[in-house]
């Protein structure tokens, strides 16, 4: 029996029982340890999804408890990140799994999910070492992209947002310049000093839609803006103004608008007849940056101890305690919070 959390109300969240399957072929089940709520994604789910119920979160930890027939990467006992909702056990196709190092923590490897959105994005600006970066939005998928921009070589690193003490954490994390989202002035000068007049990519975690608008006017010619948030309704962007001017190319992050995984597959030879198709497993190499490969990224970070987390996290909370948390979500500034779903 699974405890499952779901939104199913506007503003509403609740816990619900729910009887799982066992796995079938290529399917693992894993009992969750902790999962992440991403406090501002999962905050506009609540109280602006387009139909309830909603089954939020998407990145969970916890132990193989069984797999199924043709499962050979996991075996019962194995530790992983799984791209799940909340909820205290899941059955999930094996290939939206990963099995952790073990000197990475559980608590780091939540974020594996929102790890490689930020990588993403910060792969869809099209940096080059040296290039300036403008990131709207310090929130939890914003403050680490402000860390995985630092580790690509960005240079300097600019952040936006409307909360103070973002924008001071930010540049604990490794931002040049924290411009609070009211400060024009500021954004101006940075502008100024920057070559070209302007940031070589400005990337918008924000969620506002007016910060597509400043983000294309203040990109320098020929930059690119990344649009990563999610906004419900979407934003009527002015393609024919400075973004034509400025040959500024507008690019979109949705997470999964690329592949998860690309699996290779190949011929047996000519002299073996007939000629068959065979699995040849994960296609490695391609210049297709595919969701599972960036999590994966993102573990080897972890595993390497490149990234601050855990100063994102400001609450921790047990699975009777998580509807009332998710309720506190619409009036709180909060970035981030653990689920525990194991006593103890």
């Amino acid at each position: 029996m699974a405890r499952t959390l779901i939104f199913d109300a506007p503003g509403h969240a609740t816990l619900i029982d729910e009887q799982l399957p066992r796995p079938l072929a290529g399917q693992i089940a894993v009992e969750a340890e902790l999962s992440l709520v991403s406090a501002g994604t999962e905050r506009t789910m609540l109280s602006k999804a387009s139909v309830y119920p909603v089954r939020p979160g998407y990145s969970m930890v916890g132990r193989v408890t069984e797999v199924g027939s043709g499962v050979t990467c996991f075996a019962a006992g194995d530790r992983v990140m799984a791209h799940v909702g909340h909820a205290s056990h899941a059955v999930l196709d094996q290939r939206f799994a990963l099995k952790l190092p073990d000197n990475v923590r559980s608590e780091d490897a939540t974020f594996a999910v929102v790890g490689a959105m930020a990588i993403y994005a910060v792969r869809l600006a099209g940096l080059q070492l040296g290039d300036a970066v403008l990131i709207f939005g310090q929130g939890l998928i914003g403050l680490v992209a402000t860390q995985i921009a630092r580790i690509a070589g960005a240079t300097p690193i600019g952040v936006i947002d409307v909360v103070e003490e973002r924008l001071a954490l930010a540049r604990e994390l490794g931002a040049d310049f924290a411009i609070h989202a009211r400060d024009r002035d500021g954004l101006e000068q940075l502008n100024r000093s920057l070559p070209g007049g302007g940031p070589a990519a400005s990337i918008d975690l924000c969620a506002i839609p007016s910060a597509i608008d400043t983000a294309v006017a203040v990109t320098r010619r020929g930059g690119r803006v990344v649009t990563g948030s999610l906004m419900p309704g979407g934003h009527h962007v002015d393609v024919y103004g400075r973004a034509w001017m400025a040959g500024v190319s507008i690019v979109g992050a949705y997470f999964n608008a690329r592949p998860w995984q690309l699996d290779a597959t190949e011929t047996t030879p000519p002299a073996d007849w007939p000629i068959r198709l065979t699995n040849a497993g994960r296609y490695q190499g391609s210049e297709i940056a595919t969701s599972l490969g960036d999590i994966e990224v993102f573990i080897r970070m972890l595993s390497c101890d490149r990234l601050r987390l855990q100063c994102l996290v400001g609450e921790s909370v047990t699975a009777g305690e998580a509807p009332g948390m998710f309720m506190r979500l619409p009036h709180s500034n909060t970035l981030g919070h653990f689920i525990r779903w194991q006593p103890g």
